[in-house]
């Protein structure tokens, strides 16, 4: 299909821009518009070749373009229903030109994508990570947290001796920064089933299955009880850990649900184990409206492991918090945890990526159950969830749900938890 399109299809250079032009048709000149909501992605990747294609189906609209992220790849043509688009590459977006139209529509991208030595597209380690605005690296996208998308994946010519972990789909909204895959050596452990029917696994390397089965001991239960507690799963119901060789000093874990990833050196840590599975119900199941809502993510499943650690061994659950509290006194009291605006702050530039989101969030969390009790909190969550599954949110609807479903205004304690630059306050009960 590749050669038929580049046969039928003129390239003209325009400075940096490269413009496909489509000889004895009615032209859609490429337009700007970065806003066409993406309803689907269906990817085909060749591994071997390093090629893709991307279908990519929008919702109707009067615009007659459509922008995507494209980072560094190599387009080789556009189609819909298999005829040529006229599109304009700009070095890392492409602006193509489109039918208006009242329904949605169906794109076609062929492309050539590259490895990349850091943690940014695919590594040649056999790993794919591109949170929080690098999915152009690997697919054409739009990479805001807001927009969410279904997803088909298919991996051709994986290495025959290795083991491809990844979703055939993903069939509810989901951020771009979702979809992975991971290739190794791998060994499997079965983790049994949920009572809502969700069967887990954990896959790792043969010398860390003492560390996987040790770290992913909770990890059933954990995930048995957010069924129960928050709501259903839902991104199927095959799940599980993934261990991913991110490179030395790596530690942690990434919310590819349904198969999430984690570290090696955290290969054998119970907390990151339910750290991201919590992270199907926050920022993937309800993913966050703004980058300065990170904390609805990060905070809410940092509380959410130790709680859920903490139901079916209290033992356990004080030393996550024991930790956590560690952790904490190391934070800076003008780390930013919730800033003003939306979208106006660079997630990586201004150290919105650090653990005060975390930790800050997770204690704040801790306040409000210890002041209204943790089933009550339990309840509120799960309002929530149900409320904006499949959604985007923003933390000051987390405050509101709150507020509506315990009766407790959580607005002061969010203040000295998630807004104060001045001090970071001591663990305790919420004001």
């Amino acid at each position: 299909m590749r050669t038929a399109l580049l046969a039928a299809l003129a390239i003209a250079a325009c400075g940096d821009d490269r413009i496909a032009i489509v000889p004895d048709a009615a032209p859609i000149a490429p337009t700007h518009d970065d806003h066409r909501d993406i309803l689907s992605t269906d990817l085909v990747v060749d591994l071997q070749a390093m090629t893709g294609t991307a279908t990519i189906t929008i919702a109707g609209s009067p615009s007659t373009g459509a922008t995507f992220e494209i980072g560094d790849l190599e387009l080789d043509g556009v189609t819909m229903n298999g005829a040529p688009l006229l599109y304009t590459d700009r070095g890392d977006r492409v602006d193509i030109g489109v039918p208006a139209s009242s329904g949605p529509i169906a794109i076609t991208i062929a492309y050539r994508w590259h490895y990349w030595p850091d943690q940014e597209g695919a590594s040649a380690a056999g790993w794919t990570l591109v949170w929080p605005y690098w999915c152009g690296h690997l697919f054409p996208c739009h990479s805001a947290p807001d927009d969410g998308t279904t997803f088909t994946l298919a991996l051709e010519h994986a290495p025959p001796d290795q083991v491809a972990v990844y979703p055939r789909s993903i069939a509810s909204a989901a951020p771009s920064y979702q979809i992975a895959w991971a290739i190794g050596a791998y060994d499997e452990l079965d983790l049994g089933t949920t009572s809502a029917g969700t069967h887990l696994h954990v896959w790792y390397t043969t010398k860390h299955a003492t560390a996987a089965a040790v770290g992913t001991a909770h990890l059933r239960d954990a995930f048995d009880w957010f069924e129960q507690t928050l709501g259903p799963y839902p991104f199927g119901d095959d799940v599980g850990s993934v261990e991913v060789a991110w490179g030395a000093g790596a530690f942690g874990g990434m919310e590819h649900h349904p198969y999430w990833h984690i570290g090696a050196p955290a290969i054998g840590d119970d907390v990151t184990h339910v750290h991201e599975a919590a992270h199907g119900w926050f920022g993937d199941g309800v993913r966050i409206a703004c980058w300065e809502d990170f904390v609805l993510s990060e905070g809410t499943v940092t509380y959410l492991a130790a709680r859920a650690i903490g139901v079916f061994d209290a033992t356990r659950g004080d030393q996550v918090w024991q930790r956590y509290a560690g952790q904490l006194a190391a934070i800076r009291a003008d780390q930013p945890v919730w800033p003003d605006g939306c979208d106006t702050h660079d997630i990586l530039a201004t150290k919105l990526f650090s653990q005060a989101p975390y930790l800050r969030g997770a204690f704040f969390y801790r306040g409000v159950a210890l002041k209204v009790g943790d089933a009550a909190l339990d309840h509120a969550l799960a309002a929530f969830y149900q409320r904006y599954r499949g959604q985007a949110a923003r933390m000051q609807d987390m405050l509101d749900v709150i507020r509506t479903d315990t009766g407790y205004d959580p607005t002061a304690c969010a203040q000295m938890w998630l807004k104060d630059a001045s001090s970071v306050p001591a663990p305790g009960p919420c004001p």
